[in-house]
């Protein structure tokens, strides 16, 4: 698991992954697929980590939760949109010109009219033409419309600053854990140290037999067991026709007996018990 990060192996295909998305925005012009593209990348870049941390399954279920996050996250380059605005609006030359031909037209209408009446029409009918000429083309509204694209590097470092958090999330949480499963032994082996003055008494009085090699005080002694395993919610069951599956059971030509009952707690199993069964084999 030495040097190997999140990061570094992003790092190790990013000249090749930032091509490929700069293809994608010149070429294909398609941004789900960028997307799929790097969705796929960070899958490659987990089953790598996964492998490098195979006895270390707290860090790889946070890597694996993080890219996943990480890979849903990417659908949001998807929510961009197309937007048509309008331009600038600007005068044709030709507008100019109509309008100047109108006005001078209507000038000589206004001079020929009282000489020529025949004249004075022509001219003022093609003074309304450019006019009307000059204002359909008078004012002109310019169309830009946005294509809306990835840009790889912007890209790309959103994505390493992600591998980046990663990493750092993965060590913590790594760190955390350590920190707990020590506690937690540390819990363990202070509880089993730990017994209650009615442990203790047992345990000495049933040493004592051992010690003294006196046997009829340590079987006086034996006889507190069932109780203290009845406080306890042990239950002591002996051998019969109907609890067989409970026994280890030992042919015998002697009579039937329990040699060790069968310890259950709320009807579980604890330790099989141990029978003789009488036979004539």
């Amino acid at each position: 698991m030495d040097n190997v990060t999140m990061e570094s192996l992003l790092l190790a295909d990013g000249d090749k992954l930032r091509s490929e998305l700069r293809a994608d925005g010149v070429f294909e012009k398609d941004r789900a697929r960028s997307v799929q593209r790097l969705r796929d990348a960070l899958g490659e870049v987990l089953l790598r980590y996964n492998a490098a941390a195979t006895e270390d399954w707290p860090r790889q279920a946070m890597a694996d939760a993080m890219t996943a996050v990480a890979g849903e996250m990417l659908a949001l380059l998807q929510a961009g949109t197309v937007e048509t605005d309008g331009g600038k609006t600007s005068v044709r030359p030709g507008a100019v010109i109509s309008l100047l031909l109108g006005v001078i037209c209507a000038l000589g209408a206004a001079l020929l009219v009282g000489r020529s009446l025949a004249a004075g029409g022509v001219l003022g009918a093609l003074c309304a033409v450019f006019c009307f000429a000059a204002g359909r083309l008078w004012l002109v509204r310019g169309e830009i419309r946005f294509q809306a694209g990835l840009d790889a590097d912007a890209v790309w470092r959103t994505v390493s600053r992600t591998g980046e958090a990663m990493d750092r999330k993965i060590e913590g949480f790594s760190a955390r854990m350590k920190e707990w499963e020590a506690e937690l032994a540390a819990a363990e082996k202070a509880d089993g140290a730990r017994m209650d003055p009615e442990e203790l008494r047992l345990m000495g009085d049933l040493l004592e037999g051992l010690y003294s090699d006196n046997g009829e005080f340590s079987l006086r002694q034996l006889k507190g067991l069932r109780p203290y395993l009845s406080r306890r919610g042990v239950e002591l069951r002996e051998y019969d026709a109907d609890s067989g599956e409970l026994f280890e059971v030992l042919p015998t030509k002697r009579e039937t007996r329990t040699l060790r009952p069968a310890l259950l707690a709320e009807g579980v199993l604890l330790l099989p018990g141990r029978a003789a069964e009488h036979t004539d084999a």
